[in-house]
């Protein structure tokens, strides 16, 4: 075991254990250089079968780059044994969400699952063999505080050659491994394989009921909860067959059905046998009518014209009150009835795009990405298929995102782009973020990101384009540059440069009614919190106070727009309080500081960290007017409840707990607590 508070590489410094596995301990550590934290996987390099598992698995994860799988960012080696630096998961595991609360509704377990068919389809395309990950179970899908899900523990996952067996031990896990894992069984192991333990994970993720070994180890989950639907009982069902075959043949397949979960009912079933017959029968009817229906031919025409300005209108009367969701399904209905229009399903997919930074806004992004890409871009039967002007703006929303399977999208588009001749100056800047985007963070060339980056700014600040594509462009940028803050120069100072100048085409244009660029707050936020960062790592006293100066400038740009913070943003500005008043000691800073986390523990009456830093700030404040230090009750009283939080609430993270350990200090050098 490593000691508590051992620096690796002057760097990173270890301040918890978080978990032991067979052959490893993971420490969580914290960024010395940057104030962020990371998971540390230890192994002992024995020369063993675990040393050689070890350096498998990060093999295998340094070849992947998915949101939803962590990143390896550094490998140590240091008294003998190997060090891993990861991304930390702030979260629990599903396994531990269902021991504490109970069986998961079906709406919540429906959209994680929707979340694990993405990452899992990642990892059977990236290579040309399937990576089967061979042990996914509740315990290994971990649940983040902004509701993503992601794998973690990669052990035992292997890259597997359709129909050759496997030769090695038994693997998986008793019940949620597929009958083909276990011993003396065929051990062709593919992506079949995870879709069973994918279905044995849901079905205990619904019911709590441990799954049996095959045969027949996951019963119907209606026959635990009547009340789930016959949809997602279907689905699991045909995940957990026996046999191979009777599976879905890839998590393709299951994400469709999970869209069209309402539909998969047993009426709905027999209405599909019965379309055959229905067919001719229509058919014939319509060969009948078609004279008939020849002579009112331009009649309708001009009924279909009526239809497509009305609901334009309506859509565009919509997005004056601010309500895209109505927008949106008024430009449905608009491409309905004229689907030959490009501009509509431009101004369609605006009105999809998230208009807060919230927990969600990459994946309401990605959706609204999907809907185009599989409705109507890819679609051949859609009127816009490979259609250029949408699949070019897509694709800059595609390197936005800078998820590896959407930068792939990216790359394909621009092919369509080049292949179509497509004019556009700028679409060589992207290729190249695309292209990076699309690789695994040990083979990224972050000089060549660099450098694109610089020239894709200097190409906008310069091009005659729209006011929106400016925006855009900038944004893009942006979103990279925070990203990639440890590896691109000046990360933090460069988006705030571009902050400035995209305030100053959002200031000159807020009242024109052409500007449509959807991501104003979210811009917003990712420059108060790069600044505040930047305040974090710097070591400069005067450059520190400016930089916290200016991350409240802009969360007042944000007030003006009237955005709701999320809680991490709200703690980000009340903390920028808190640090001017220990830059300055000017206890007015201190007195906002307190005002704005007594509003976010109103506002979040969960947050155990506002309730932490308020605890603190109240210390602060009283150490600061009472000399006598004999009226306490406040800080006493918010110590106390933060107390009751961390004994009530078994998912704190190690962060969080880290943080109440300097809360508690803080109280014992005051004389308030006994150490």
């Amino acid at each position: 075991m490593i000691s508590i508070g051992l620096i690796l590489q002057d760097r990173y410094e270890i301040i918890a254990e978080l978990g032991k596995g067979g052959m490893s301990t993971v420490y969580l550590a914290k960024d010395k250089m940057l104030g962020s934290y990371w998971a540390v996987k230890k192994v002992v390099n024995d020369g063993g079968k675990d040393i050689k598992a070890f350096k498998k698995e990060v093999e295998l994860l340094s070849g992947l780059n998915h949101a939803d799988i962590p990143r390896i960012v550094d490998k140590i080696e240091y008294n003998g044994s190997f060090y891993v630096v990861m991304d930390f998961v702030d979260g629990a595991s599903l396994g531990k969400k269902v021991l504490a609360e109970g069986p998961q509704s079906e709406k919540d377990v429906v959209e994680w699952a929707k979340m694990l068919c993405d990452v899992l389809e990642y990892l059977h395309t990236v290579k040309s063999n399937p990576i089967v990950y061979c042990d996914l179970k509740p315990d290994n899908i971990m649940l983040t505080k902004a509701g993503r899900t992601k794998l973690i523990d990669f052990g035992i996952a292997k890259e597997c050659v359709h129909g050759q067996a496997y030769t090695g031990e038994a693997v998986g896990t008793k019940g949620y491994a597929a009958p083909e894992q276990y011993s003396g069984a065929s051990n062709i192991l593919d992506e079949r394989t995870d879709i069973y333990s994918f279905g044995a994970s849901l079905s205990y993720i619904l019911t709590g009921i441990l799954p049996s070994k095959p045969p027949n180890g996951v019963k119907s989950v209606r026959e635990f909860n009547p009340k789930l639907s016959e949809g997602i009982d279907f689905i699991i069902s045909k995940c957990t067959k026996d046999n191979p075959e009777e599976r879905y043949r890839n998590f393709k397949e299951v994400h469709t059905d999970l869209n069209d979960i309402n539909e998969l009912t047993s009426s709905y079933r027999r209405k599909m046998r019965n379309r055959l017959v229905s067919f001719y029968i229509s058919a014939a009817v319509c060969l009948l009518c078609l004279i008939p229906m020849m002579t009112g031919y331009s009649g309708e025409q001009a009924q279909k014209a009526d239809s497509y300005q009305y609901y334009y209108q309506q859509a565009a009367a919509a997005l004056q009150k601010e309500d895209y969701e109505a927008a949106a399904q008024n430009y449905i209905m608009s491409i309905e009835y004229r689907p030959e229009l490009t501009e509509t399903y431009l101004l369609y997919f605006n009105s999809m795009l998230p208009r807060e930074n919230d927990d969600n806004y990459i994946t309401l992004t990605k959706n609204a990405i999907d809907i185009m890409r599989n409705s109507y871009i890819d679609n051949r039967n859609s009127k816009i298929y490979k259609n250029t002007e949408i699949a070019y703006q897509v694709m800059k929303k595609c390197v936005e995102v800078n998820d590896s399977s959407y930068a792939g999208y990216a790359l394909d588009y621009i092919e369509l782009l080049k292949e179509n001749k497509y004019k556009s100056d700028e679409l060589k800047y992207f290729e190249i973020l695309a292209l990076n985007c699309s690789s695994n963070l040990a083979t990224q060339d972050f000089d060549q990101i660099q450098q694109a980056l610089t020239e894709l700014e200097e190409y906008t600040d310069n091009a005659v384009i729209s006011a929106d594509d400016k925006l855009g462009n900038y944004y893009t940028i942006m979103n990279l540059y925070s990203e990639y803050p440890i590896y691109l120069t000046d990360s933090y100072e460069k988006i705030y440069r571009l902050g400035v100048k995209s305030k100053d085409i959002i200031d000159g244009s807020i009242e024109s009614d052409e500007l449509t660029f959807s991501s104003i707050i979210p811009m917003y936020e990712l420059i108060a919190s790069a600044l505040y960062n930047s305040g974090i790592i710097e070591k400069n006293t005067d450059n520190k106070f400016e930089k916290y100066t200016l991350s409240l400038e802009w969360y007042g740009y944000l007030n003006d727009l009237n955005d709701n913070l999320s809680e991490v943003l709200w703690l980000k500005k009340a903390n920028a309080y808190r640090n001017l008043y220990n830059l300055s000691n000017d206890i007015s800073y201190l007195e906002q500081s307190v005002e704005e986390f007594e509003s976010i523990t109103n506002a979040y009456s969960a947050s155990f960290l506002g309730q932490v830093y308020l605890s603190m700030s109240y210390l602060d404040f009283e150490l600061a007017k009472d000399v006598s230090r004999q009226n306490y009750s406040k800080a006493i009283e918010s110590y106390e409840k933060a107390e009751q939080m961390k004994e009530s609430d078994k998912s704190l993270s190690a962060a969080e707990l880290s943080q109440f350990g300097s809360l508690k200090q803080a109280y014992v050098n005051a004389g308030l607590m006994e150490g």
